[in-house]
């Protein structure tokens, strides 16, 4: 009997002792594949700034695709520059004084930065080159996408990406969030950014013209290839507003950055079309001709992206900038 008992608790010790190990085995193998992903992304991040000629680089705090930083925003940023740094290739700012300095000059800036920030970041800090980035909840993993902004002209020249499973400690980054993206002055409520095929919209802000209504919206595009975008009217589907007196306004134009395109429209199928360079943004003005002068809100904007395979998005309370 005493044998007996004896067997089972060795047994059961057995047990607890392997179990424990497969546990930390299971820890180790999710560390090890967070660090080769990190290392992996870094590799990219560096054979694109050697080949751009870049040697002083700066890298701040990536966002989710909503514009809010987590405590894996920051993770990834620290990591980041710490590894850059390493490498001894690279002159790279020190998170503190690049959160000092972006203190001082009243910058809050994260994930993707437009044009004009990029470049005054740059000249603030003398580099020639930021890193930014976003992460993406895929459930199962993390999908992290970095971008290589030139600080002399503000644009996009590289991208790079990696995805990380998603265990226990990514979770408790993920949910701790550090501060929200602040709306855009003169800009709309938060909850106005909708991402579909991998085309991130934000709206910016709606105003009128005379009797033209035009609605400002800026395009991200989250993938790794570029993109044929175009705004699109249909016979069954039209891009149009509705407003808050009930009237509607069909779209007669569309502008992306400086070219301007005019739609046809009424009873024909006609289109303004964009290509989005991988990991860029550009501003997108829809144009509403008599719109109602009167009215102080657009209830619903539908835009029609594309035609026979094209998708719909949606844009609802958007007040009109001074009414």
């Amino acid at each position: 009997m005493r044998l007996r008992n004896l067997i089972m608790v060795v047994s059961l010790f057995a047990g607890l002792l392997l179990g424990g190990c497969a546990s930390s085995k299971k820890q180790t193998q999710d560390v090890s594949n967070l660090d080769a992903q990190l290392d992996d992304l870094v590799k990219q991040i560096v054979l694109s700034l050697s080949q751009n000629q870049k040697t002083k680089i700066a890298v701040i705090e990536f966002s989710d695709i909503q514009g809010n930083v987590t405590n894996l925003g920051r993770f990834l940023a620290e990591e980041l520059t710490t590894r850059l740094y390493r490498t001894g290739q690279f002159d790279v700012v020190e998170r503190q004084l690049l959160n000092k300095l972006m203190k001082e000059h009243q910058l809050s800036l994260s994930g993707m930065i437009d044009e004009n920030s990029a470049v005054a970041l740059g000249k603030i800090l003398g580099v020639n080159a930021i890193a930014s980035g976003s992460t993406t909840d895929l459930g199962s993993s993390v999908k992290i996408n970095a971008r290589l902004i030139s600080a002399e002209t503000g644009k996009v020249f590289s991208v790079a990406s990696v995805s990380i499973f998603k265990d226990d400690t990514i979770r408790k980054l993920l949910a701790q969030s550090v501060h929200h993206k602040s709306p855009e002055k003169g800009g709309n409520q938060a909850g106005q950014v909708i991402e579909k095929e991998d085309i991130k919209f934000e709206l910016i802000k709606a105003k009128m013209s005379g009797r033209t209504a035009i609605v400002q919206i800026k395009l991200t595009n989250l993938s790794e290839e570029d993109k044929d975008f175009e705004v699109t009217f249909g016979w069954q589907y039209q891009t149009k507003i509705f407003d808050d007196l009930g009237n509607e306004a069909l779209i007669s134009a569309v502008k992306f950055a400086n070219q301007k395109q005019r739609i046809k429209g009424i009873s024909q199928y006609d289109a303004a079309t964009k290509k989005i360079i991988a990991g860029s943004s550009v501003t997108m003005e829809l144009y509403f001709d008599k719109a109602s002068s009167k009215a102080t809100k657009i209830n619903l904007l539908q835009i029609l992206c594309g035609y026979r395979d094209g998708f719909k998005v949606e844009f609802r309370n958007i007040p009109i900038e001074g009414k």
